[in-house]
């Protein structure tokens, strides 16, 4: 189990042209967007129970049914983008997000909160089904690891963006005009990718050579040597959501509860916890391209597990700052950094957009929709820092143990 020298990048291919540029900063912007709008509901997670009367294990479940939507919306998007194309279905999933975020401020019972966070959710889970294999065909091998790097900046950009917005407006408006605002963007960024963007030459090359079978994308995941790859892949995106969600979902109402943080500290903390995953993620994804996939994950998931104890410290602030730092810096940001490139990199051309929609959304399902209402329930019982951080625990471990249970990827050719 020895760690792989770095080699010397070669010259070919290792300039990516304006085109392929404007891809990567389209995809990462509706990544970021899309996170900024998911994660905002978790600065206003507290004040939404107290207007709506509802216990933190059944708001969870807003989490959890938008996790199920996600799952759907990326299966069946998944299956339209490898047959039709990438870019008409990621250009209707952002502005779908936008409509429905826009709509969800008008909520006037939670039970029209929860339908239209299930609706918001399908928009959701397609983006990232599609633009994903998008990016990774569309860069050079070299960069494939830099572009999932950047791309996985989203998450962390979008937490900063939605703390921002907490501080700068929060205090003199209502939970309701988050959502208005952060509909926006995704809705000018769909109008945007629609005049400039081409399909790409790979999925446009490949399109005319197809067998009957190959035609149903989604049998084939489960046939064959492509099964184990399938399961893997479903298996090791659950191990990212679930550490993903015990850091950041509940972190907020988590420094409110039991801290009894103002909303200046929250978002603080908040913004210092992703500032730390954003450099986390373009440092491990620059890296991953180097020493590999594996390593990569490894490396960072043993670093989440020697920070988690701090991440939730209750008795020494400083502590638990620096607890944020590196548990966001190798959660969130190490761990995360080759999700989309991993991910993609478990499926062929003819069937990579199905694929990874599929395989990434059902480890959210499992992941993610369990994990938010997990935390929920037992948080009454023994306080979110404990249940935070053995999730934190858990996952890392899991995810070291898939690492090693996968091949080497970062020298697949993506064109086949």
């Amino acid at each position: 189990m020895n760690m792989p020298v770095p080699k010397r990048m070669k010259k070919s291919g290792a300039r990516m042209s304006p085109q392929q540029r404007n891809i990567l900063a389209v995809v990462t912007m509706a990544w970021i967007f899309d996170a900024f709008d998911y994660l905002m509901l978790t600065y206003i997670a507290v004040d939404i129970m107290k207007e709506f009367n509802v216990t933190a294990a059944v708001f969870g479940t807003v989490t959890s049914v938008t996790v199920l939507a996600r799952l759907i919306g990326g299966a069946l998007v998944g299956v339209a983008a490898d047959k039709w194309g990438r870019r008409i279905p990621l250009i209707t999933s952002m502005i779908w997000y936008g409509i429905f975020q826009f709509i969800s401020g008008f909520s006037p019972t939670f039970t029209i909160l929860y339908v239209l966070r299930f609706l918001f959710g399908l928009g959701m889970g397609s983006m990232y089904s599609v633009g994903v294999p998008l990016l990774m065909e569309a860069v050079p091998k070299n960069k494939r690891g830099l572009a999932s790097g950047l791309l996985e900046i989203g998450f962390p950009a979008g937490g900063i963006l939605a703390g921002l917005l907490y501080a700068g407006i929060y205090s003199s408006g209502s939970w309701r005009d988050m959502f208005y605002i952060a509909a926006v963007p995704p809705i000018l960024l769909g109008i945007y990718t629609l005049a400039t963007f081409k399909e790409t030459r790979k999925w446009t090359g490949e399109r005319s050579a197809r067998s009957s079978l190959e035609k149903i994308p989604l049998i084939n995941l489960f046939i064959g040597k492509q099964a184990w790859s399938t399961i893997h892949s479903i298996l090791v995106n659950a191990g990212f959501l679930v550490l993903y969600y015990s850091v950041s979902l509940w972190y907020p109402t988590f420094l409110r509860v039991e801290h009894h943080f103002t909303v200046a500290m929250v978002s603080a903390v908040t913004i210092l916890l992703n500032a730390s995953a954003v450099f986390g993620s373009i440092l491990f994804g620059i890296l991953s391209d180097r020493i590999g996939r594996r390593w990569t994950i490894t490396i960072s998931a043993l670093g989440s597990m020697l920070g988690a104890p701090l991440f939730v410290m209750l008795d020494n602030n400083a502590l638990l700052y620096l607890g944020a730092i590196i548990v966001g810096f190798f959660g969130p940001g190490g761990v995360w950094s080759v999700n989309a490139t991993y991910t993609a990199e478990h499926f062929p051309l003819r069937m990579r957009s199905t694929g990874h929609g599929l395989t990434y959304n059902a480890g959210n399902f499992f992941g993610g929709m369990l994990t938010p209402v997990m935390i929920g329930l037992l948080s009454a019982q023994y306080g979110f820092g404990a249940v935070m951080t053995f999730g934190v625990l858990s996952s890392a471990a899991f995810l070291i143990l898939m690492a090693w249970l996968w091949k080497e990827t970062k020298d697949l050719d993506m064109s086949i």
